[in-house]
């Protein structure tokens, strides 16, 4: 699929439906969207209300649909509910719903939230780019890999809707509440006053990008005149000992840790990003020093919060 190598330009976007907007991301996203272009209306739709795996509940959105409307698929079941056959299963039957809504009702643009777990989670890697060759490890990398071929498919059929595809390396952030293994997972233990578990001695590299940073990307690839696939990073890796250390500064104490051993052999990631650059060149990422802060702050007063109500 083609990708633009100058700088974007605005396109006519007057609707834009996210799908699963209640969600960790998709609410970052609609709020973005309602401060940055409020003159743009919202669609927002999200389990259980909405139910992306029944084909009638995914045309219900059918009369949203025109060639100046986004839609944007936050929607998915994450792997940290279990990466199973089930759960790939249910991924692949959303993918498929929204193919056939595309089919009957093309829109102006689907932006796609993939993920990089499609590189291969354990795959040593430190320049990982768009171009990388594709080597999903789970069940949930391969049904997110497999959703962009059907999407790719799907569009290249009907003609009219363009695709672009986001694979965000690790998203953390404020409201992320699958606390997963990293910054909000070690965020969540250190308020808890809880004992850190780190898989073997911690120092692999890997990137963690601010939810803040992914929506304003997100905000783009569906308002821009924009296709192709997009890694969501800042190029600047880290490791989960660092992640700690960031931790340890804000509560002023050391925190108790411990490890087990690793189930598969350390790998480091990396990123490399020019594609973002030449795209966006006035892109910027929050280091990981201000985002793990911003997120232990706001933990932090909504626990303040619960105690005093």
């Amino acid at each position: 699929m083609p990708a633009p190598t100058n700088p974007v330009t605005p396109s006519d976007i007057r609707r834009v439906i996210i799908l699963g907007n209640t969600g960790f991301i998709g609410g970052h996203l609609e709020r973005f969207f309602r401060q940055r272009s409020p003159e743009i209306e919202i669609v927002g739709r999200s389990f259980p209300d909405f139910d992306l795996t029944k084909t009638e509940d995914a045309f219900s959105i059918a009369e949203f649909l025109d060639l100046q409307t986004a839609v944007v698929m936050c929607s998915a079941i994450k792997k940290q509910l279990g990466d199973t056959v089930d759960a790939f299963s249910q991924n692949i039957q959303m993918a498929v719903n929204m193919c056939h809504l595309l089919q009957s009702h093309p829109a102006k643009r689907l932006v796609f939230i993939s993920s990089a777990a499609v590189y291969g989670e354990d795959i040593h890697n430190t320049n990982i780019t768009e171009e990388t060759p594709i080597q999903p490890r789970t069940y949930y990398g391969t049904a997110k890999y497999a959703a962009e071929c059907l999407f790719r498919k799907t569009v290249e059929g009907q003609g009219k809707t363009q695709l672009a595809i986001a694979r965000p390396a690790l998203v953390y952030g404020m409201g992320d509440r699958s606390y997963s293994y990293g910054p909000c997972g070690f965020i969540k233990a250190a308020l808890n006053q809880e004992q850190i578990t780190l898989w073997g001695d911690g120092t692999e590299l890997r990137e963690f990008v601010f939810v803040e940073d992914t929506v304003k990307i997100l905000h783009e690839l569906a308002v821009a005149d924009c296709e192709g696939v997009f890694n969501i990073a800042s190029g600047r890796s880290y490791t989960y000992v660092e992640a700690l250390g960031i931790i340890e500064e804000l509560v002023q104490s050391k925190i108790p840790v411990t490890s087990r051993p690793r189930t598969k052999e350390k790998v480091d990631h990396k990123f490399e990003t020019s594609h973002l650059a030449k795209l966006w060149p006035n892109i910027s990422f929050t280091n990981l020093a201000e985002g793990m802060r911003q997120t232990y702050q706001s933990e932090f007063e909504q626990i303040k919060s619960a105690k005093t109500h």
